[in-house]
């Protein structure tokens, strides 16, 4: 199998195979997954607010190197190359994909015991 470069299409070619019917996990196990997603996404966001706070940082002085260094600080919360923020927001990004292949399989189970439980009310037990 070849694997996509990045990690966000890695999971975007996982949910297609679970759409597919190539990939299986059972519900249980995806609901934990789908919770252990939920949990880590706060953190990363409370992560991110912070990383943002960092932007304003001071008490470097009003000296050429302390607002080079405030500068230096500054960017690399936000704005800067690979920024906090930046990075931050693209681990979000990925585990949102990760927790859409684990919610397919127990929302698709689901969806499958509701049907079932009206077919059975309407027609009865064989």
């Amino acid at each position: 199998m070849v694997y996509p470069s990045s990690p966000l299409t890695y999971w975007q070619s996982l949910a297609v195979a679970a759409d597919r019917g190539q990939l299986f996990l059972n519900s249980e196990a995806a609901a934990a997954c789908n919770k252990a997603c939920e949990d880590y996404i706060d953190k990363l966001k409370l992560s991110k607010n912070k990383a943002g706070d960092l932007a304003n940082a001071d008490g470097w002085g009003e000296f050429e190197s302390g607002k080079q260094i405030r500068k230096l600080f500054s960017e690399k919360a936000i704005g800067g190359k690979n920024n906090m923020v930046d990075v931050l927001q693209s681990h979000i990004d990925v585990v949102e994909q990760m927790q859409a292949v684990f919610r397919k399989f127990f929302v698709l189970t689901y969806a499958t015991d509701s049907d079932n439980a009206s077919d059975l009310q309407q027609h009865g037990p064989n």
